[in-house]
């Protein structure tokens, strides 16, 4: 049963892991380059067409996670603050990968320019529900570190209100990405999650051209 207090839609969660190898991470950023986009604009891309080959339609809202300290009123105050933006995908007509990664990159510079706006006000005047899939990108990420003699490490930790959460750790340099598919169990078993992982490899290999090994799944 749910926890006390869990959001309406609340699922049990689990996990699959899996890589962007450094071959893998450096087409990607090269394909972003070329195409005045971002890893993140990629994987996003990438997302989208395996919701769509899954039949999940051609108009996709994907949330994603943005920091909430715009305001300065926050600069003191310990805690996380977040706020989630909603990203309107348009998959239809079967475009190809620039036009797609053009597409993408119009719609998350126009949602992400109105970032500031809690989400719950936009659910609330456009009667709009939770998204389903997340795309969340950490920028720079450090999985592990030590204070104090104390090592720490960062684990993700399943979002339970979405059925789908794809969490993306963007290291400095050329290094494996490590990525993250957390989902609904109530809803997916393992296998289903292993191979949407798999596909979403496939279809970024597919997009960038490169011809690399299929990464192993944990």
């Amino acid at each position: 049963s749910p926890p006390a207090g869990a959001a309406p839609g609340w699922h049990p969660g689990a996990t699959v892991a899996f890589t962007l190898d450094a071959g893998l991470h450096a087409a990607v950023d090269a394909l972003a380059a070329r195409t005045g986009t971002s890893l993140f604009m990629v994987v996003h891309a990438a997302l989208a067409t395996v919701l769509t080959r899954l039949g999940a339609g051609t108009d996709l809202p994907i949330g994603t996670l943005v920091a909430g300290r715009g305001d300065d009123a926050l600069t003191d105050l310990v805690g996380c603050f977040a706020n989630t933006v909603l990203l309107r995908t348009d998959t239809s007509g079967a475009p190809g990968t620039e036009e797609l990664l053009a597409r993408v990159r119009d719609a998350d510079l126009a949602a992400l320019s109105h970032a500031d706006v809690p989400f719950e006000d936009v659910r609330r005047d456009l009667g709009l529900s939770a998204p389903q899939v997340l795309l969340v990108h950490h920028e720079r990420a450090v999985l592990s570190g030590a204070v104090g003699g104390a090592t720490m490490d960062a684990l993700p930790g399943p979002r339970t209100d979405a059925e789908l959460t794809v969490s993306v750790y963007e290291p400095q340099g050329a290094a494996d990405v490590p990525c993250y598919l957390e989902y609904a169990a109530d809803l997916f078993d393992r296998d289903t999650a292993e191979r949407f992982a798999g596909d979403l490899l496939d279809t970024l290999r597919s997009m960038t051209g490169a011809e690399l090994p299929r990464s192993a799944l944990p």
